[in-house]
């Protein structure tokens, strides 16, 4: 027997619906083909720069050391790594138009061979086990739908004594204020970065927060004896 449709019941049937719809990407968590996609990604190109430098210092990138950017964005990254190492770079990004974006920045390298930009997301990278010395991830993890499977991933593809490096803009979802919100952002702090790192099998994590811009890095370390 059919329950009559109240006032009550409707409003449930609202939310339930409500619940079960899949939210929609915000243009920031995945970039697209149009004109505004392609400012958007310059724009973060230029922004930041700053946090891409502050962050990478605690990466200590070698000349010899393979090196994977998780959430390549623009590419501003990758192209500074290029810089750091002379080994080969990769790069991943879920969007379409920031895998066309990281490949037009960095053209030559894509053309040498010492760049492989790919389309995947940070849960099911695409490269084999213990194949790099450092794994970056620069104002993404935000964005991704399974924290610890994307560390457990960037665990899979390092190598003994690798490195992860993430770099987040805001330390916190109190720092994100209503970006969150606004973006779909989730926004980890260093307690749960660590914990989930620590609980992907990293051995070691320490976390910097920048004393006047708020910035914060994780560095997470495999053992030596790692595999």
């Amino acid at each position: 027997m059919l329950t009559p449709l109240t006032r009550s019941n409707a409003i449930d049937d609202d939310e339930a619906m409500s619940n079960d719809t899949p939210r929609s990407p915000s243009v920031f968590e995945r970039p697209t083909r149009t004109l505004a996609g392609r400012l958007l990604l310059r724009s973060m190109n230029l922004g930041h720069r700053q946090v891409y430098a502050w962050g990478l210092r605690a990466a200590e990138v070698g000349a010899s050391d393979r090196v994977l950017d998780i959430g390549c964005g623009g590419g501003a990254l990758v192209r500074r790594l290029l810089r750091l190492t002379r080994a080969e770079v990769g790069a991943v990004d879920h969007a379409p138009a920031a895998i066309e974006a990281t490949r037009r920045l960095n053209r030559a390298a894509v053309a040498s061979g010492r760049l492989r930009v790919l389309e995947a997301g940070a849960e099911a990278l695409p490269f084999p086990d213990a194949f790099f010395d450092v794994v970056t991830a620069s104002e993404t993890v935000y964005f991704w739908p399974d924290l610890a499977a994307g560390l457990g991933e960037a665990r899979r593809v390092l190598r003994p004594g690798g490195r992860l490096l993430i770099i987040n803009g805001f330390a916190d979802a109190r720092a994100a204020g209503s970006w969150s919100d606004r973006l779909g952002m989730r926004v980890p702090d260093g307690d749960e970065l660590t914990r989930v790192a620590e609980g992907a099998g990293f051995d070691e994590v320490r976390i910097d927060i920048h004393p006047r811009r708020g910035w914060l890095r994780c560095v997470a370390t495999l053992g030596q004896s790692e595999r």
